[in-house]
């Protein structure tokens, strides 16, 4: 309930106490006046009406008497006047049986009024005549009583009515700024840190909304300041110290982001031979200056499609996405020639060696390492600087071979769900196990397992991802319902289903048949979830309104800022493998660790770490407090 019912309910329930109170004093009163004012009424009545009578006593049976008497009668006011003689002997008796009207009954009965009676002696002379007593009638002072009780009841209500709309209006003044404080609270929750500009005049809320005001700019700005750091140690972890260059880890990261999408290209293996002869002779500054060289000669071309790596040593690698056979041969021959150059500054003739690979979406990334070197060695036996490029050769189906493959699967209803990838919670005497991950195998007709990634990629590009996506999690609802597992699940999902309103329809259907809703928990790459942020966080709060959970996988804050993740809606993340490997090798990995553990606890966001091999890896992994921790 609302303070302003609240407070509407209780002034009310004062006002009718006091008004109750007030009232029955009031009528109270008023009838002890009115019994009061009728004795007195009634006992002049008898002394003038007395006095008139007297000269008239000598004959009591004269005409005047009665006549008298009924002229104070007839008024209506008296219920009974009585005249009686000496003896006793009444003379002359009159009487009102008339009931006034306009009185209610339950009135009558609640406050009773006795008529008030007057007696007086007349005199004859000095003698004693007789004896006059007057009634008064009680319907009059029953009725002054009703009119007096409904005026104060109709004021009463008059001034309840204009009280609780004065006390309505003060509270909706008051209460204002309240609901300004209620929405920069829900807009603080979801990682936006508002602040109010006009405070309330009110002291007390005007002291809350200052309070606050101050918690969502310190919160905010730790936060920015935050994710400022973490963005420079997640740049400080992809980048080779010496050179500049992205690392290995950024590589394998860009190559499956390629082949996830779609993208096709060309990716080089470049590596200075004997490198160690070098530095013999010339000694280390020169190798490393000689490195430095080199890693500028490879981003000479500022060009978005073209990326360079130091991968170990002297080991470098290009990526060249959306190249043509033309345009990557054109390319080589340049690099070639640049490459010379730089040789002859350092009296080096043949300086490197390049193995290029065409990758496209049918290529598995397990086999593209082992080509790349292998047109290495090619490259070797040309000569001088000289490069080799090999094409399709990488392939291990044909288009038409996928389509069949995965139609398969779909109409046969076909992939193999394993549960794994537990992830456990140490925060207590014993590991509790808090997610598991819905691993899904598949196989071509001859019965040889295919690369999932390629496989859900080529799915992909024939458009049959949502369809693909359906049968699967179709087999992993049931999967569940039959197991009556109480951990949650991830169920991996593509960007299409995510954003299909058909595929919202048939989820929505398939959940609320789900024995427990709660236990799927849908995921996304941050890598697919950074191109349709929008649409990713609108279908995340359609999973939770039917009971489930969101997870966004495989995260790194150079993707996703950790100050948007709120915004995202989401209930986990699951960090990159990278971050949570060789952790004591880069004390950077330990800091920006720390600073996402602080980030999302304070934005009520869970962390997974997956594949953590290593034992002091784990034990860092730990003690920092991540909250599911797979091995």
């Amino acid at each position: 309930m609302s303070l302003s019912k609240q407070l509407l309910i209780l002034i009310t329930l004062i006002f009718l106490f006091v008004f109750s109170v007030n009232f029955l004093l009031s009528v109270g009163n008023i009838k002890s006046y009115l019994e009061v004012e009728s004795k007195i009424h009634v006992q002049d009545t008898a002394t003038s009406l007395g006095l008139s009578l007297s000269p008239h006593m000598v004959d009591v049976h004269d005409p005047i008497i009665r006549t008298m008497m009924n002229a104070i009668f007839d008024q209506g006011y008296y219920k009974q006047i009585r005249l009686i003689d000496i003896d006793g002997e009444e003379l002359i008796s009159l009487i009102n049986t008339e009931k006034l009207d306009g009185v209610p009954q339950w009135l009558i009965n609640l406050m009773p009024i006795q008529p008030a009676t007057a007696t007086t002696e007349i005199n004859s002379g000095w003698s004693i005549s007789g004896v006059l007593s007057v009634t008064n009638n009680p319907g009059y002072a029953y009725l002054k009583l009703y009119q007096q009780a409904k005026t104060s009841l109709k004021t009463a209500i008059i001034i309840f009515i204009a009280a609780i709309l004065l006390l309505f209006t003060t509270l909706r003044l008051t209460l204002k700024p309240l609901k300004k404080i209620e929405k920069q609270a829900d807009d603080i929750s979801l990682g936006n840190f508002t602040t109010i500009n006009e405070l309330p005049w009110t002291t007390e809320v005007k002291s809350v909304g200052q309070a606050m005001n101050s918690m969502s700019l310190k919160i905010g700005n730790m936060i920015a300041r935050l994710n400022t750091k973490v963005t420079s140690l997640t740049e400080n972890l992809k980048r080779d110290p010496l050179t500049k260059l992205l690392n290995q880890a950024a590589f394998d990261v860009k190559l499956k982001q390629l082949l996830a999408s779609g993208q096709s290209g060309y990716a080089t293996f470049i590596k200075i031979g004997d490198l160690a002869h070098i530095s013999k002779e010339k000694g280390h500054q020169i190798v490393d200056e000689l490195l430095i060289n080199f890693a500028k000669i490879l981003v000479e071309p500022e060009q978005d499609n073209i990326t360079a790596y130091r991968l170990y040593g002297s080991e470098f690698s290009l990526i060249c996405s959306n190249f043509t056979n033309e345009s990557i041969i054109e390319f080589a021959e340049s690099l070639k020639q640049r490459i010379a150059k730089l040789g002859l500054d350092y009296e080096l003739k043949d300086l490197v060696h390049i193995g290029i690979i065409k990758f496209e979406r049918s290529s598995d990334f397990a086999q593209l390492a082992p080509a790349m070197i292998e047109a290495y060695e090619q490259a070797r036996k040309i000569g001088n600087n000289a490069y080799c490029i090999k094409e399709d050769s990488i392939r291990s189906m044909t288009g038409n071979d996928w389509r069949t493959a995965i139609q398969n699967v779909i109409d046969n209803n076909m992939p193999e769900i394993t549960l794994t990838s537990e992830a456990y919670n140490y925060a207590g005497t014993e590991p509790v196990q808090v997610m598991e991950e819905a691993f899904v195998n598949v196989h071509n007709n001859a019965g040889i397992d295919l690369s999932i990634a390629t496989f859900f990629s080529m799915a992909q590009e024939f458009d049959l991802e949502i369809e693909l996506d359906k049968c699967i999690v179709g087999n992993i609802v049931a999967t569940v319902d039959q197991s009556s597992r109480a951990v949650p699940i991830t169920v991996n999902l593509s960007m299409a289903s995510i954003a299909s309103t058909t595929f919202r329809t048939w989820l929505g259907n398939k959940l609320t048949d789900a024995h427990d809703p709660a236990l799927f928990v849908f995921s996304l790459s941050a890598y697919a979830a950074e191109k349709e942020l929008a649409i990713f966080a609108d279908f995340n709060l359609f999973v939770k309104s039917l009971g489930a959970q969101v997870l966004l996988k495989r995260y790194t804050s150079d993707l996703i800022p950790v100050d948007l993740l709120k915004q995202l809606n989401i209930d986990f993340i699951r960090l990159a493998r990278d971050l949570t490997t060789d952790i004591e090798a880069n004390p950077d990995k330990e800091n920006l660790l720390n600073i996402i553990h602080e980030v999302t606890s304070l934005l009520d966001i869970r962390v997974i770490a997956e594949g953590v091999s290593n034992n002091n890896d784990f034990e860092l992994v730990k003690q920092i407090g991540i909250y599911g921790i797979g091995r």
